[in-house]
């Protein structure tokens, strides 16, 4: 037994080494390192290491998401191969491997919530080294010329008028965007450590780190960066002001960073982003070229001069319509994931609040049904409104039925808390706002955040078939047309 104990904890061990030398990066103690491929033989041993835990736990193969990465693996393939350059395969899955093999890693050895928090905090941690040696290279010169890049800025005319002094990691993190994307994508992590009533401990563990995290985040003067910040911003006061006001806040929120000097004086108007624009017009035109497989994986720049700027535009580009739906569903069947856990535990907050958490644990009150309560304070009596997937019937609970027991579910499935679900879902709306102004299509830190929320969204629903499959097609369908519509009409405005 404790051999066997050992397995599954080896895979686990080094899936947090990997995240934290992925995130780090073998590349910033000198160029030989690279040669070494020290990063590839890691994942190697991992993903052997790992094999242990696939065979003892099934949550990884419970998560659609698992099988959509799969579909996309299969659609770079694709991208090559039609368009006969079957070397292009191996040099594909080369550069999006290390990238996949991240949320891989998560979904397979993430089995307990105690493995959720340790892994989502080894990524904060592992970032926060990454800031604190950026942040010594900027001020004080150490390796200054690994993290510290110098932007001209340029006039309407395209004369040169200054240069910025910008702020990056080593590896996949040396752009100053990619920096700002993952530093606000861990940002919301953070606070899954935060412990009620530890204020001492909560100010050195939570509140410093994000003060420095934020920090590094406006030295880098990403714009993609602002963008984001502003929609978690949204997305925390949403709930507390509405959405006109909370919107109105984000609004409020990127003027006063533009007058702070966020951007380092470069604008976030129409006509600032006007080589986007026609990026994103050269996207659809090589869409249109190629709409089932796309021009082939990381080929953009070939025929541009630029990339997209726009990580869907790129991938329906190079991947087409194929590779495009099955990037676009990952992202939507997450979102729809953390949503119903979301939801979930709200629900279990109200019937803890009106006794009935019994009924909710032994599965009495679940997943599958819609749970609406409301207080009937005459005669002390609860109106529990309880509708099952099939059919609505009110059913009326007098206070001492709270303590009815059931043996349906002898073994509830673990909780995920609420706060870690939320923080998940911030750090999933920071990559999408970023990643509409980034070309970040196959990039880590898009597999990283999916991998921590398809974990937590498959440790929440335990050995159960997901409720929304099947569903998913759909919803991505809609969301690729409108993306498409929308994108369209913005080049056409521009035009």
């Amino acid at each position: 037994m404790l051999g066997c104990n050992s397995r599954l904890i080896m895979g686990f061990a080094l899936t947090l080494l990997y995240v934290v030398v992925t995130i780090i990066s073998p590349e910033q103690f000198g160029k030989e390192w690279a040669a070494y491929h020290a990063v590839t033989y890691l994942a190697a041993i991992t993903a052997i290491a790992s094999l242990p835990t696939m065979e003892a736990y099934t949550n990884w193969k419970t998560s659609v998401q698992t099988y959509l990465l799969v579909g996309l693996i299969v659609a770079i393939a694709l991208s090559q191969i039609a368009h006969g350059w079957l070397g292009g395969v191996v040099e594909s899955l080369r550069l999006f491997l290390p990238s996949a093999a991240v949320f891989f890693f998560i979904v397979v050895n993430v089995t307990t919530i105690r493995r959720l928090k340790i892994m989502a905090l080894t990524a904060v941690s592992s970032c926060l080294v990454v800031c604190v040696e950026a942040l010594c290279g900027y001020y004080a010169g150490y390796h200054g010329d690994l993290f510290v890049l110098l932007t001209n800025i340029s006039s309407p005319e395209d004369e040169v008028v200054g240069q910025l002094t910008r702020i990056r990691g080593a590896g996949f993190l040396s752009d100053p965007n990619d920096f700002a994307q993952i530093l606000l994508i861990v940002l919301p992590l953070a606070f899954i450590a935060w412990r009620r009533g530890r204020v001492v401990a909560n100010f050195f563990v939570v509140l410093l780190p994000a003060a420095l995290l934020l920090w590094t985040t406006y030295l880098t003067h990403s714009r993609g960066g602002l963008i984001a910040m502003a929609a978690v911003a949204l997305m925390v006061a949403r709930k507390k002001l509405g959405t006109t006001a909370s919107t109105a806040l984000a609004v409020v929120f990127i003027f006063g960073m533009l007058a702070l000097d966020f951007t380092g004086g470069r604008g976030i108007s129409a006509s600032n982003g006007a080589d986007r624009l026609e990026a994103w017009a050269n996207g659809l035109e090589m869409f249109k070229s190629a709409p089932l497989f796309g021009i082939g994986f990381n080929g953009f720049t070939d025929l541009y001069e630029i990339t997209a700027h726009n990580s869907f535009v790129l991938c329906l580009a190079e991947l087409g319509l194929l590779g495009s739906t099955l990037w676009l569903a990952m992202l939507v069947t997450t979102a729809a994931g953390l949503n119903r856990l979301i939801r979930l535990q709200e629900k279990k907050q109200a019937a803890r609040s009106f006794g009935l958490l019994p009924l909710f644990e032994t599965g009495f009150i679940g997943n599958s049904s819609a749970l609406a309560i409301d207080t009937m304070h005459s005669n002390g009596i609860f109106a529990l409104n309880y509708a099952y997937a099939c059919e609505a019937a009110p059913v009326v609970l007098t206070p001492s039925a709270a303590k009815f027991e059931t043996s349906t579910n002898p073994h509830p499935t673990p909780i995920v808390p609420l706060p870690w679900v939320v923080a998940i879902r911030l750090a999933l709306v920071s990559f999408i706002a970023s990643a509409w102004f980034l070309s970040r299509s196959y990039s880590t830190t898009m597999y990283l955040v999916l991998g921590l929320a398809t974990a937590a969204i498959a440790l929440q629903r335990g050995d159960s078939k997901s409720p929304d499959r099947g569903h998913w097609i759909f919803s991505t369908l809609t969301a690729e047309v409108l993306l498409i519509l929308l994108i369209y009409g913005l080049v056409r405005l521009r035009h």
